[in-house]
């Protein structure tokens, strides 16, 4: 309630700095906008420990880029006592020639002034990922920070700022404002709970993950790594245990790994949101596998991995597609294509369905639905399951400005096949025409529109107009790039 009350506060207070913009002068409007409050002393505080960097080593201090995840800001507002108000400002420097060149500071505003509360350094060339999360169960959040040590080499912090012995019981805050500002970098210092190797996805996803693993209300963190030899590929979960971060189990990935590409967090099918890690790989043959990494039965588990040490989940020929939640029910599903068949010497006989699945807490994989993906024209179809076995897929791109992907009815090796459904991807139309030729509109976006025709006396496919409509979706970007 704390949190939603803040969230609301903040909501009010913008809203009422912004209704401000309706009653201002020609003049004023035409002004520089106005930083938020506390923004000067933010950066008064920052210049000076730049400066002090500066002077103390004797060279320019940089700053430092971080490279993927979702905190990628030079400077980071942050909740890390988890009172639901990011009192804290998180921003990063990077003295060339010493050890540990990579400086991480935190400050907290006190009265009208920021000041730091909190330090972690680190050795390589730049930061990879970042996050924060409550680990030890007590005190501030844990900072987890990946570093790229240098090319293709990456090592998962992970500090704590609790031991920083912070001045204020007692004290009022103008007392207490001293006395922080007295304190030393080392006193300030965070301490480093974890210092390990881990993997980056070809996609640019990190190999560390942070979340409750196991649902005992802590987080866990999760590491993926990947040995050069194709061996030892493995995903190892750390955890707080005994006041430590210690190594609670190891999942092996599949055998034979030559790249990973995707790593994603989601759930397992079933009551209880299992929350699972999906790892997308390139076998050294060139498929891809998909490893499902989860506690099942209070262990860690590879439950997609078969008896031959590689995952049952593999894709040969059909790479585009990554797991997904295909059907939004918060779950994710994995792709299993299968290649339809071809009438004659076709020159389009590329054509493939993916059926998609889920693992449940038990590892069993259950059948979702199916689906035919144009990924060149950007839109996907859930096909019948009465259309298993029954169709193939065929191409007419002939007419400029229009590509039409024609649906027919399979009727063996040696008879030519019966178009049922085309559906078109138009660059530019007017409606009037479409609907006057009998077509059905699935979709209008910007320059384009998406449209459909039966075909008139052939196979009875089952589907009418409205179920063609909600069968028809095109393919969201942020599926394969989020």
């Amino acid at each position: 309630m704390r949190r939603r009350g803040a969230a609301l506060g903040l909501i009010l207070s913008m809203l009422l700095t912004l209704s401000g913009c309706l009653f201002r002068s020609p003049d004023d409007l035409y002004r520089q906008p106005e930083k938020s409050p506390g923004y000067e002393q933010l950066n008064a505080a920052i210049r000076a420990v730049r400066t002090g960097l500066e002077t103390e080593f004797s060279t320019r201090v940089e700053d430092v880029t971080i490279m993927a995840g979702d905190n990628t800001a030079s400077i980071q507002l942050q909740d890390l006592d988890g009172d639901g108000l990011r009192e804290s400002a998180v921003t990063f420097f990077r003295v060339p020639g010493i050890e540990k060149p990579i400086k991480i500071y935190i400050f907290t505003q006190i009265r009208e002034e920021y000041v730091v509360t909190g330090v972690v350094e680190g050795e390589g060339s730049a930061i990879y990922a970042i996050d924060y999360a409550q680990i030890n169960g007590e005190g501030r959040k844990e900072i987890a920070v990946n570093w790229q040590i240098s090319t293709g080499a990456y090592q998962l912090g992970v500090y704590t700022l609790d031991d920083i012995d912070l001045p204020g019981e007692g004290l009022s805050e103008e007392e207490a404002l001293a006395a922080v500002r007295a304190m030393t970098r080392a006193s300030l210092m965070g301490a480093e709970r974890l210092l390990t190797r881990c993997s980056v996805a070809g996609d640019g996803s990190s190999g560390c993950r942070l979340l409750d693993m196991d649902r005992d209300t802590r987080v866990e963190v999760l590491v993926t790594r990947m040995d050069a030899s194709g061996l030892g590929n493995q995903v190892e979960v750390y955890g707080w245990q005994d006041g430590a971060m210690t190594s609670l189990a190891i999942a092996e990935l599949s055998a034979g790994i030559a790249s990973i590409n995707r790593i994603r967090t989601n759930y397992l099918a079933g009551e209880y949101y299992q929350p699972a890690l999906y790892v997308t790989s390139t076998l050294a043959d060139g498929r891809r596998a998909i490893d499902v990494v989860a506690y099942v039965d209070g262990r860690l588990t590879n439950v997609a991995l078969d008896g031959s040490g590689v995952s049952k989940e593999v894709i040969q020929g059909y790479t585009e597609i990554n797991p997904t939640d295909i059907n939004r029910d918060s779950v994710a599903e994995l792709p299993s294509p299968y290649q339809l068949p071809s009438y004659g010497e076709s020159t389009s006989s590329n054509f493939w369905l993916i059926d998609w699945g889920q693992y449940d807490q038990r590892g069993n994989r259950n059948h979702v639905l199916t689906t035919y993906h144009n990924m060149s024209d950007g839109w996907y179809l859930e096909i019948a399951e009465s259309w298993r076995d029954q169709i193939t897929i065929s191409r007419n791109d002939q007419v400029t400005g229009r590509r039409e992907v024609v649906f027919s009815h399979w009727l063996g090796d040696d008879r030519e096949p019966q178009p049922f459904l085309s559906i078109y991807r138009i660059s530019s139309s007017r409606n009037a025409d479409l609907e006057e030729d009998g077509w059905i509109v699935l979709r209008e976006e910007e320059n384009v529109t998406y449209a459909a025709k039966f075909h008139t006396g052939s196979w009875n496919s089952g589907l009418d107009e409205m179920d063609l409509r909600e069968r028809f979706n095109t393919i969201q970007r942020s599926w394969y790039n989020e």
